[in-house]
């Protein structure tokens, strides 16, 4: 079907249906995370009234030393979830969801729509010392993807529309537009958006909350006191709390990673590493019931100045502990609501030490608590402008601005000094994965080895007499021998420089040495499979130019080998090649509205011609050049009219992109005069109405 011809081209007939598709995402976004609140709700009426009250804990003394039955029954239908749906529902997923939303294709799995949101109900209902926010934005991600899916955009667009959907759960959690843009940006997409994808997440996190008012009106999960600032010399307080926080931002995301490595290193089933971090957080709960689930509403009464300095550090150790023990055990759920709450006892607790101190430079309790949070935030996720909107759109207050920014961007400094990484960026760098991946990693990453690797590689025998390998090495240009046993298997290396090394020491080296012995038994080597920068990193590390490649890790089989210089060809093909597709000089300006794609000829299409196809005049498409399947190597071509394509050719095409998908859909059939019949008139060529 045509678009309606309303005066727009194609490309803004697109961005329109992407704003509608971000209105979408906004809508349903909050209507999961409203979903999610009634779950909440009634996990929390179930575990923690129902139960509760049955086990009679709320008579005190001696019952409350039931309160870990409560958060086992719980775990018991956490592990009943897991059973169900292995892989989805236990542990803090959040960092994994930033992997595949920046180093993934941004397909977010539609059931997490629902298991994440059960899983972590569960969780907070029945008291493990949770956050809430986590989930909701992977809620809102899975939304945000589905959408995408069903639309079948392009990861880059799908990344957006999830960035929309995580930004959208977090600003109808706060009530704050703003602040759920800010998380979408600097958390999710991290900071990488173009203008017309920041208008698409404002629009996503404005229609959200905007949708989540209508429904409950303007009521905020917390209670904020008012802001006041006793002088400008008080900036030098807020200076020092921040600083504070920063460093112990830093201590929490060590512990917190490092209470959930030593979970992953227990050779116990889940079910039991679950039920010893619940049973912890159980018997803390017993002296300390205030410590169970977000704890929205002890963060509410301590910015009201209601808790002393000892009741302070206490819930903040507390939290500190049990926070690290829920999450690292395996309990599904998020960090903000941790994050908040110790930030906010910490800040409230600072308070009363500087009252002390410095009274004449300290403002109320509840200011410093409110700072508190946001300071925390931002030194432990490393995010200081979402720290700071949420505070803005809290209080309502531009007075705070000065101390929450010196205060936040203080503890960020610190934390960062301390310890580089974020909480949800830690546990991914020790597994040698980067977020902020440039340009060229992520090409090399979508290369396979051995689509580069050369086959053309001098070896020797496992068996080979040491006078061999010395003419060998001296006969090759290669810095590496790799070595190889009777059924064609890698059993060593060589390396040039140590095979000198070892003549120029003056080991002594008898006649019976071979290769097999002075190799490398266990040399680096790569798989075909693996990608370019794997190879690239394992080159730097072992500080060679060329590293052997096999067939698979156990099966060990040489295939050749691949070097630096192959790897720098791939990445300038790359390189070249995408400056070409967009090359926007004196020599090739491309109209607005037109784009040029590289398409795969389907089996159906196989053994037709380009003229055959007269795409130009069936559909407004212009075939610019073609790589034959059978020898992709060979590069880009320009193609003849009689040339017969066969399944597996790519082919670059330009064109309007509607009229590219018309060409693609008719490839697809095999039949391209009866679908440019079916589409209705031609496309007019370029410069012509």
């Amino acid at each position: 079907m045509k678009s309606p011809d309303l005066g727009l081209r194609s490309d803004q007939f697109e961005y329109v249906e992407l704003i509608l598709l971000a209105v979408l995402v906004g809508v349903f976004g909050a209507l999961g995370n409203l979903g999610f609140r009634a779950l909440i709700g009634f996990f929390t009426w179930l575990f923690r009234h129902l139960e509760w009250n049955l086990l009679g804990i709320e008579r005190g003394g001696l019952f409350r030393t039931l309160t870990p039955i409560v958060l086992l029954s719980g775990g018991a239908a956490m592990i009943l979830l897991d059973w169900l749906f292995p892989g989805d529902v236990l542990g803090y997923g959040f960092p994994n969801f930033l992997e595949q939303v920046n180093l993934g294709n941004a397909r977010i799995k539609r059931r997490w729509i629902v298991l994440k949101g059960l899983g972590a109900a569960v969780s907070l209902g029945s008291g493990a010392s949770v956050g809430r926010e986590g989930p909701i934005a992977q809620i809102g991600g899975a939304i945000g993807s589905a959408v995408a899916q069903l639309r079948g955009l392009s990861p880059d667009r799908a990344k957006v529309l999830v960035g929309a959907g995580a930004g959208a759960g977090i600003a109808t959690t706060f009530n704050a537009p703003i602040g759920g843009l800010m998380f979408a940006l600097e958390i999710v997409l991290l900071g990488q958006a173009e203008t017309a994808n920041l208008a698409l997440l404002i629009i996503s996190t404005f229609t959200a909350v905007v949708t989540s008012r209508v429904i409950l009106g303007n009521e905020s999960v917390f209670h904020v006191p008012l802001f006041v600032l006793k002088s400008y010399w008080e900036m030098a307080t807020y200076a020092l709390m921040g600083a504070t926080l920063g460093a112990l931002g830093a201590s929490y995301i060590r512990v917190f990673n490092s209470t959930a490595a030593y979970f992953r290193r227990m050779d116990l089933p889940a079910w039991q590493k679950l039920g010893i971090g619940l049973s912890i957080v159980g018997a803390i709960a017993i002296a300390l019931p205030e410590n169970l689930a977000d704890g929205y509403p002890v963060i509410n009464r301590a910015m009201a100045g209601e808790y002393g300095l000892a009741m302070l550090l206490v819930l903040c150790a507390a939290k500190y502990a049990a926070s690290s023990l829920s999450l690292g055990s395996g309990a599904p759920g998020g960090v903000f609501g941790p994050i908040f709450f110790i930030g906010t006892m910490a800040g409230g607790a600072f308070q009363r030490i500087s009252a002390v101190f410095l009274a004449n430079l300290t403002g109320p309790r509840g200011s410093y608590a409110l700072v508190g949070l946001g300071a925390f935030l931002a030194g432990t996720t490393h995010a200081p402008l979402t720290a700071l909107f949420l505070l803005f759109e809290m209080t309502g207050d531009f007075t705070i601005a000065l101390p929450a920014m010196i205060a936040a961007v203080t503890a960020l400094v610190v934390a960062r000094a301390i310890e580089t990484e974020s909480i949800d960026t830690y546990r991914l760098a020790r597994e040698g994965k980067t977020l902020q991946i440039s340009q060229e990693r992520l090409a090399l990453t979508q290369i396979p080895v051995g689509a580069v690797m050369t086959k053309e590689v001098t070896v020797v025998s496992a068996n080979a007499r040491l006078s061999d390998v010395l003419h060998i090495a001296g006969q090759t240009p290669q810095s590496t021998l790799p070595v190889v046993g009777a059924n064609g298997e890698l059993v060593g290396l060589i390396v040039t420089r140590d095979l000198l090394a070892l003549l120029s020491g003056g080991t002594e080296l008898g006649p019976l040495v071979n290769a097999f012995d002075i190799a490398q038994p266990h040399c680096p080597r790569a798989t075909a499979d693996q990608n370019l920068d794997v190879a690239s990193q394992l080159m730097e590390q072992e500080r060679l130019d060329e590293i052997p490649v096999v067939d698979t890790a156990h099966s060990g089989r040489f295939l050749g080998m691949v070097t630096r210089q192959q790897i720098a060809q791939a990445l300038n093909r790359v390189s070249v090649s995408l400056s070409a597709l967009a090359t926007r000089d004196q020599n090739i300006y491309w109209a607005t509205g037109y784009r040029v794609m590289r398409l795969e000829i389907p089996e159906a299409s196989s053994g037709t011609t380009v003229r055959a196809l007269d795409a130009r005049a069936r559909f407004g498409v212009t075939i610019l050049a073609l790589q034959s399947g059978d020898d992709p190597e060979a590069g880009f071509v320009p193609v003849g009219p009689d040339r017969r394509l066969k399944a597996g050719d790519l082919i670059v095409a330009a064109g309007r992109p509607a009229d590219i998908r018309r060409f693609e859909r008719a490839l697809a059939v095999g039949d391209t005069a009866a679908a440019a019949s079916s589409a209705g008139q031609a496309a007019p060529e370029p410069g012509k109405s």
